[in-house]
């Protein structure tokens, strides 16, 4: 059967003058716990895009992770009935309530768009009765204000023409098997509770199970934890430095990956919700072969995808319940180099244990982070590898969020270009001049070793806070997208312009 590439008629999508999008706010959590403290700058920026430009159609869109419900007590992988009083309670939070206040007086202004898309933290706005009370949030009944808010909760990301160009935003856990949602497990749920139907609990994904089940309790311990990029090469060693006690929680994580592999299976093969795209199909279920098998190439390729796919569903899910029923730990199915990097578990880290000198052993075990470019918006990582590979011709911007890593690069597959708006959460990254000085390192360990907020914030240069955002606008030379990162100073311009990460459809 031919397969063709359904064009959306004109007029099928939202058309803007501006774009800006956000992400990755992570709005929740006690306030020792709370990762985002730009409350006023949000505020701010968002104030600013209310009264400018007023002729022109402009929209705010926060891409995924507006709230964190993972963060808030009492804990649950998904809460369908405690999530609205955790809504509410997030709202009137005072570190909170300043953007709540400012996105409701934006979307009662003229010519002003509110778009919110779903994230992997947030995914309980995808049920009706909390889309409905974040709406009352927002708008206190407007009834003009709830006709400018689009709340874009199915999964499928939100798609608009800014100008003459093509933009597509969506989270990016899409293509994090961590993190893969079943937004038709959700609407069913959804069904079932409208209806009166009894329901189970659920574990979205693994990346869930792994923040509640292991992360939280670390992380209330260690707050660092949640902010220090990248997490395999430098929050896990520190970890175990710190906590050698949790070293059978981090292991863990193992049982955890066990989770994603399923996960995985389930994605490659349909069970996960809708059937994937059949580009998609191929290399999820090659990956998740790769996975259970160790390595071994599959040997299936009659030429017929749904043959082929019935093939790899049984042979995936005979070697998975095989797997389960010899209770295999899935980190043995890991090579040992990509187990290392996995749980940060290298040389150094077993000298500290022998007794070696924390601090330095750690260190020592770290200096290749002296290289990390992760904070580098203009190198590939894998979330816009995958984006670059799935996301189809037509699409000339893509936006998405989930790393807190902000991103602007053209794309290699198709034409066009991409970005990530990053992260308003606090971040560290442990720079050149802690690594390569011993007395400097140190005290950077002290601080973590304290386990409070305050002292990270306290320790001069180590947390920043990066408060990026990806502007796309039209005008006579055509349609621009640039990212750019929002002012801490109110003496300065709230969101000066970055042409050197901008790019052009003309």
């Amino acid at each position: 059967m031919a397969i063709e590439i359904l064009n959306i008629p004109p007029g099928g999508v939202p058309q803007f003058d501006e774009l800006y999008v956000i992400s990755d706010l992570h709005l929740g959590g006690s306030p020792d716990f709370q990762i985002f403290n730009s409350g006023a700058e949000l505020a701010r920026l968002i104030d600013f895009l209310r009264v400018r430009n007023p002729d022109r159609k402009l929209a705010l869109l926060i891409n995924g992770d507006f709230v964190d419900f993972l963060a808030e007590l009492p804990a649950h992988h998904f809460d369908p009935a405690g999530a609205v009083d955790k809504l509410r309670r997030i709202a009137q939070d005072p570190a909170f309530a300043p953007v709540f206040g400012a996105l409701k007086d934006f979307a009662a202004q003229d010519n002003r768009q509110l778009v919110l898309t779903l994230g992997n933290h947030d995914l309980e706005f995808a049920l009706p009765w909390v889309r409905a009370n974040l709406l009352e949030i927002l708008t206190g009944n407007n009834g003009q204000a709830r006709g400018q808010i689009t709340l874009a909760f199915d999964g499928a990301g939100f798609r608009c023409k800014i100008g003459n160009a093509t933009v597509l935003c969506v989270h990016g856990n899409e293509v994090d098997p961590w993190n893969l949602a079943d937004y038709e497990r959700i609407r069913r749920l959804g069904r079932e509770v409208i209806q009166g139907r009894p329901i189970e609990s659920w574990i979205p994904n693994a990346g869930s199970q792994l923040v509640i089940d292991i992360m939280n309790d670390l992380k209330h311990k260690f707050p660092f934890v949640d902010l220090l990029k990248p997490e395999t090469q430098a929050a896990v060693p520190i970890l175990l430095a710190l906590a050698p006690d949790q070293h059978d929680k981090l292991r863990a994580i193992g049982s955890t990956v066990r989770r994603l592999a399923w996960d995985k299976i389930r994605s490659a093969t349909g069970f996960l919700g809708a059937a994937e795209q059949q580009g998609d199909l191929v290399g999820r279920t090659m990956a998740a072969t790769d996975l259970l098998s160790n390595g071994t190439p599959n040997s299936f390729g009659t030429g017929d995808l749904a043959t082929d796919r019935q093939q790899y569903a049984g042979s995936l899910l005979d070697d998975a319940e095989e797997m389960f029923n010899r209770d295999v730990s899935a980190v043995s199915l890991i090579g040992t180099d990509q187990l290392g990097s996995y749980l940060g578990l290298t040389s150094a880290i077993m000298r500290m244990f022998k007794g070696a000198d924390t601090s330095e052993v750690l260190r020592e075990a770290l200096s290749d982070l002296r290289k990390d470019r992760s904070f580098d918006p203009t190198v590939e990582d894998s979330t816009f590898q995958l984006m670059d590979e799935q996301v189809g011709a037509g699409i000339d911007f893509i936006v998405s969020g989930h790393t807190h890593l902000a991103r602007a690069m053209t794309r290699k597959k198709q034409p066009g270009w991409y970005f990530n708006s990053g992260t308003w959460a606090r971040l560290i990254k442990l720079e050149d001049r802690v690594l390569s000085n011993a007395d400097e390192f140190k005290n950077v360990f002290n601080a973590f070793k304290q386990g409070t907020m305050q002292a990270l914030d306290a320790y001069p240069e180590l947390v920043m806070r990066r408060l990026s955002v990806v502007a796309i606008w039209a005008d006579n030379a055509g349609t621009h997208g640039e990212l750019r990162q929002a002012s801490l100073l109110p003496a300065e311009p709230i969101l000066p312009e970055a042409p050197e990460l901008r790019f052009t459809k003309v």
